[in-house]
């Protein structure tokens, strides 16, 4: 069984969270594990021709850490609570990043049907899948990304 388990979440698909922590905890077992989670804001790297003031700002990523933390404490038991990380950043490199120095046994990633987009642009959890240097999981969502 596995002991540290780390999930990147999805705010846009936020439904595969539950998914991936029932796996995580299929994976713990009864051993005493610990389940981690990371959301990487990519807003600042993409963040185009507009505008917004530094209140404003400030304010979004204020509400969208305490949506974050809120969905991670609604959902992973508490015994099994490791830390819920948010960061800035490249989705796959900022999860990459984060299980080298976290050294998790596994990532369980969510990913959408493929459809032909995936087979032009990848995706974030076949870059995470390619690269880790721990198991991945993949937990499918029945809709198309």
């Amino acid at each position: 069984m596995y002991n540290t388990v780390l999930i990147p979440m999805d705010l846009e698909h936020e439904n595969m969270f539950p998914k991936a922590v029932a796996l995580a905890q299929q994976l713990i077992g009864d051993e005493n594990g610990e389940i981690h989670a990371i959301y990487v804001d990519q807003n600042m790297i993409h963040n185009g021709n507009f505008s917004l003031s530094s209140d404003t700002v400030k304010q979004v990523q204020n509400d969208m850490k305490q949506q974050v933390k809120s969905l991670f404490k609604k959902h992973v038991p508490e015994h099994l609570r490791g830390k819920c990380r948010v960061k800035e950043g490249v989705v796959y490199d900022t999860v990459l990043e984060t299980a080298e120095k976290l050294k998790p046994e596994v990532i369980i990633v969510a990913a959408g049907r493929p459809g032909l987009s995936s087979y032009l642009l990848g995706s974030n959890a076949e870059k995470i899948l390619r690269h880790a240097q721990c198991s991945v999981f993949v937990v499918r969502d029945e809709h198309k990304w």
